[in-house]
């Protein structure tokens, strides 16, 4: 019979709760393997989801583990000489040669799979850490080859961390357009030759169980991912949609509610919501009047959408084709807040018209937020 090792993982996430999670805007997570810094970018970047610390499946073959993806089965195999780890990527779910199974411990984000950091390091006899460092914090992952103690590797690592933060600057410049209240018409004229490939980060108001269904068929339907923000209200009637989200790699957020209650109180007790229904908790927060500075302290990280959409929705073509052009105005990746008044016409007409410009719908990350 199959040993569950779900507490164990649940032990971690308590543990990994006192790590520093919510970064500051500018901050970035930097990852090492042993003595090597690699590359920093947006796609493969660690992040906190669940109270999980993620790294990309990637970073394990960096450290010499065997890595095998089969995109028929929708399985990635991670081995050694001795032992395997076989993730279902549908799932979030690993298993090992014992019959062993590991809960939430791989998710799906913009094409690119990411492991639970802890129990995957411990499996194959790795080890890592979380260093603050300038500009952000550096996951170091340690294999039996890595010869200096972190507090030594930061300081000598100091001009690859500094170079690569400047690429990723460079690569990924901020720069925006002021900011024009989202009409329905009178968007200016695309340039003649508009930017794609962007990054998309979508944003839902969760209200209702069967429009959070509705929204999820759809983005399954073209392979995109997106963020659903859930008011308390809703969370104790959409039990199976959480499930469903821990699972499918969208994100799960909070959306506070006006009142005398502290903020924090009514986070901890909707993310007791979540945890009952679906073993994860988060960090993301949507709170149009709350103060981002307090819940930034708090541990949270509330979001700042680059596109406010909300007043108007996504109700039909032109507001999609509308909110194109806007995404296609801005630099770099785009956060956009839609709302709870999205009906899935319109939603399926963004898709397409995102999937033919080569857009990539993520979802949202406490990095991202």
């Amino acid at each position: 019979m199959k040993k569950r090792l779900a507490a164990m993982v649940l032990a971690l996430a308590m543990l990994f709760s006192l790590s520093p999670a919510a970064v500051a805007e500018d901050s970035v997570y930097f990852t090492a393997v042993d003595e090597r810094v690699l590359d920093l970018n947006d796609s493969t970047m660690p992040f906190w989801f669940g109270g999980y610390l993620y790294v990309a499946a990637t970073v394990f073959r960096e450290s010499g583990v065997g890595y095998s993806y089969n995109i028929v089965s929708q399985t990635l195999v991670l081995y050694d000489s001795s032992r395997s780890l076989v993730f279902d990527i549908a799932t979030g779910a690993g298993t090992d040669g014992q019959g062993n199974l590991y809960d939430h411990v791989c998710v799906t984000r913009g094409g690119v799979t990411f492991v639970a950091a802890s129990p995957v390091a411990s499996f194959f006899g790795r080890t890592y850490s979380n260093t603050r460092v300038n500009h952000g914090y550096l996951i170091r992952v340690k294999s039996s080859s890595a010869v200096l103690p972190d507090s030594m590797f930061t300081e000598t690592a100091t001009y690859q961390l500094d170079t690569k933060y400047q690429q990723y600057q460079k690569k990924n410049s901020a720069e925006q357009t002021p900011d024009r209240e989202p009409e329905e018409s009178g968007d200016p004229e695309l340039p003649d030759d508009p930017t794609s490939g962007k990054s998309i980060y979508l944003c839902f108001l969760a209200e209702d169980a069967a429009t959070v269904d509705g929204w999820l068929d759809t983005l399954e339907n073209y392979g995109g991912r997106a963020a659903f923000y859930f008011t308390e209200e809703a969370l104790s009637r959409c039990g199976d949609q959480l499930r469903r989200l821990a699972v499918s790699g969208s994100a799960i957020g909070l959306a506070l509610t006006a009142g005398n209650e502290p903020a924090a109180e009514q986070l901890d007790r909707m993310n007791r919501t979540v945890f009952a229904a679906a073993g994860v908790k988060t960090r993301l927060v949507y709170g149009a009047a709350a103060d981002a500075a307090s819940l930034q302290s708090a541990g949270y990280c509330p979001l700042s959408a680059k596109i406010d959409r909300s007043k108007y929705g996504l109700t039909a073509s032109s507001g999609a084709s509308s909110l194109l052009k806007q995404i296609g105005n801005r630099r770099g990746a785009v956060s956009v807040w839609l709302g709870s008044n999205v009906t899935p016409g319109a939603l399926r007409t963004f898709l397409s018209s995102a999937e033919e410009g080569e857009d990539r719908l993520l979802a949202m990350t406490e990095i991202a937020s």
